[in-house]
């Protein structure tokens, strides 16, 4: 592969769908900041500790050193921040949305962001915040956030995101995906699960919450799944989709 056509690296990172596992595993290869270029609130945090500045701001030659653009506020057309002639490669991966659910909730609770009662939270933030949130999730990525109200409409509108990106996965094939991730950027695969609720390896020391636990306050069951499913359903049939289409890269 040529110089001029080396891949940039765009993670479209979904919350709690596994991202934090692959994003602490490239900070081992690549130079944070530098390489690895986090738009989120772990790539603020950092900034603003090594008085760094935003990214758009810096001069071309310093941006040009970028490989990897990830995080929560990514969206398509971000790969033009990077200048010179590069093949951008988005991917991402998705997460069945009661399962979603349900480790949001943990992670939430844990942080003293969610009451003890599930029920409470589930009707005042997750219905009001969260519903069919990875449908407006890959919607906004590809139109903004001024989206038409109508849910078939957003649901092809995230159809069309992912057909742009070069890999999607699942949760559930996360870790096959990892693999493939990493054998395509180059780098050994001893990744770590990282985030996972009551059991899961250190953050790194750059995440401004390296020490934080995760605690399983709930688990999740099939009444409450079927309960979810039935509240997202936009986000149901774009996982299905995903599921079913199975892009060719990945096998």
């Amino acid at each position: 592969m040529t110089d001029a056509a080396r891949p940039l690296w765009i993670f479209l990172h979904v919350p709690k769908c596994g991202g934090t596992t692959l994003k602490a595993h490239l900070e081992r290869h690549f130079v944070m900041d530098e390489q690895l270029v986090e738009f989120s609130h772990w790539g603020r945090s950092y900034r603003k500790t090594h008085g760094r500045p935003d990214f758009a701001d810096r001069p071309p030659e310093e941006r040009a050193s970028a490989e990897i653009l990830s995080g929560h506020q990514t969206y398509y057309g971000i790969d033009r921040l990077v200048p010179g002639p590069r093949d951008p490669r988005y991917f991402t991966v998705l997460r069945d949305p009661a399962e979603r659910c349900v480790s949001l909730y943990n992670f939430r609770w844990s942080r003293g962001h969610a009451p003890d009662d599930f029920t409470i939270w589930y009707r005042d933030y997750y219905l009001a915040e969260q519903r069919n949130y990875m449908v407006r999730f890959f919607a906004e990525a590809l139109y903004g956030t001024a989206l038409p109200a109508d849910g078939a409409q957003r649901l092809a509108m995230a159809r069309q995101m992912l057909t742009r990106c070069w890999f999607v996965t699942t949760v559930d094939r996360w870790n096959e995906g990892l693999d493939f991730v990493c054998d395509a950027m180059g780098i050994p695969t001893d990744w770590q699960h990282h985030r996972a609720a009551g059991d899961s390896a250190p953050l790194p020391a750059s995440h401004p919450s390296q020490s934080e636990v995760v605690a399983r306050r709930l688990a999740l069951d099939d009444d409450l799944r079927a309960r979810i499913h039935a509240d997202s359903p936009g986000d149901v049939a774009l996982v299905d989709w995903v599921r079913a289409r199975r892009w060719p890269l990945a096998d």
